[in-house]
């Protein structure tokens, strides 16, 4: 019977026990829970059974035109200055010459035969050659001659005959050929002002040409243009370049040679 009381306290003691610590520990979890803040009332939305997205464009797979763009000039190099050269002493500049102002022209005064005549004769040795008629002369060089003035036959004769005398001893022309005593050629004549031939004489006209001699023809032509040539340039007097810087002249052997 104590026996049986005995494990019956025994028994509740236990049960107070297991009680006591089941109370603590329960107060203790209670402690270490976090308190919950009030709550947020969330509306609740129906969501559709297809949700409708649009649809992103999709990328083009070709790539975008560049632009060209031009690159900045480089800027250009600086170059050093280069240092002043010293002049020691800088000359003074020479003054300028004074132009004198050309004194009008004179109008052509007409022409003396006595003065030219004189003029030839003094800058030329006398002619050597047979006269001949002048009347062809006279009338080549009257065109070159000013307006208004004119040459007699003396002065005519004597411009002629200087020209000649230079000519003939440079004129060689061919012999042994048929006709030949009748064989003629007149050659037009450019000079300048310094006496020297303007290209080459031209063929005017020609005498005792026929289809028997015509190369020995061309042959006494060509002689008489070398001859002019060859005395290049004549000595006139440039007093009278307007009378003599173009003119017509005969070469017959039986006068020049």
């Amino acid at each position: 019977m104590n026996s049986e009381r005995i494990t019956l306290v025994g028994v509740g003691v236990a049960h107070l026990a297991l009680l006591g610590l089941l109370s603590l520990s329960w107060q203790m979890a209670f402690r270490e829970l976090p308190q919950f803040e009030e709550a947020v009332p969330v509306e609740v939305v129906a969501i559709a059974e297809t949700t409708k997205v649009t649809e992103l464009p999709k990328p083009s797979m070709e790539a975008a035109p560049q632009e060209n763009i031009a690159p900045s000039p480089e800027p250009a190099p600086v170059p050093d200055a280069a240092p002043e050269p010293v002049n020691p002493d800088t000359p003074s500049p020479d003054p300028k010459p004074v132009t004198k102002a050309e004194p009008p022209k004179q109008p052509a005064a007409r022409l003396d035969a006595q003065e030219l005549s004189n003029l030839i004769d003094k800058s030329l040795p006398k002619a050597k050659v047979k006269p001949r008629n002048t009347a062809d002369f006279a009338k080549s060089i009257e065109l070159a001659i000013p307006k208004g003035a004119r040459l007699d036959a003396r002065a005519t004769a004597s411009l002629e005959a200087a020209i000649r005398s230079q000519i003939a001893p440079c004129w060689n022309p061919p012999i042994g050929g048929a006709d030949v005593k009748k064989m003629t050629v007149v050659l037009h004549i450019d000079l300048q002002r310094d006496g020297s031939v303007i290209g080459r004489p031209t063929v005017v006209s020609q005498t005792g040409a026929t289809a028997g001699n015509a190369d020995y023809a061309r042959a006494f032509a060509e002689t008489a243009r070398r001859a002019v040539l060859r005395c290049s340039p004549l000595k006139l007097p440039p007093e009278m370049f307007e009378a003599w810087k173009s003119f017509e002249l005969n070469f017959d052997p039986s006068e020049m040679t």
